[in-house]
């Protein structure tokens, strides 16, 4: 679990990564176009990998040798689960869980319930945003924190992709 965060998440979504045609989710070529832009961040060549009945769109951010991934995973068949291990859950009303390896945050970017994963060795963190249960927006870096990230998330028209979603 020491690994990078971006690279469990990528793991994630290739777990759930297929070829074929989305029934009812959105479209790559919409999510694509809508990837944000961060100041001072060079966006690399977007990447995709839809499922049937949802997909996953993203892509890396450089800042010299800094570095962060964006995704969305969304359609009527997204996964459901978040980053929060099913024995943590009843710890949401808490604001906080914990793991040996993370601390789990619970909190509201935008109007959206978001969950905050940060690796107790600082490698890295991600910030998961539920957009009302049709799919998750993920921003996660290795080395970065929590507070970087929701900075960057700020940015972020999460109404927009919300919309994108449904």
């Amino acid at each position: 679990m020491k690994k990078g965060l971006c690279a469990a998440a990528l793991f994630l979504a290739l777990l759930f990564a297929g070829a074929g045609r989305l029934s009812g989710a959105p479209t790559v070529e919409s999510l694509t176009k809508a990837l944000p832009r961060f100041d001072g961040w060079k966006m690399e060549t977007p990447f995709s990998m839809p499922e049937d009945g949802f997909v996953t769109v993203g892509a890396d951010y450089y800042q010299g040798d800094r570095f962060f991934q964006f995704m969305v995973i969304a359609g009527p068949e997204a996964p459901s689960a978040g980053p929060l291990p099913e024995e943590l859950e009843q710890d949401r009303a808490a604001g906080r869980a914990e793991t040996e390896e993370a601390v789990f945050s619970f909190l509201s970017l935008g109007g959206f319930s978001a969950v905050k994963v940060e690796l107790k060795d600082e490698s890295g963190a991600t910030i998961w945003v539920d957009l009302d249960g049709k799919g998750w927006l993920l921003l996660g870096g290795d080395g970065m924190t929590g507070a970087e990230i929701e900075k960057l998330l700020g940015k972020v028209n999460l109404k927009g992709f919300a919309g994108l979603v449904r």
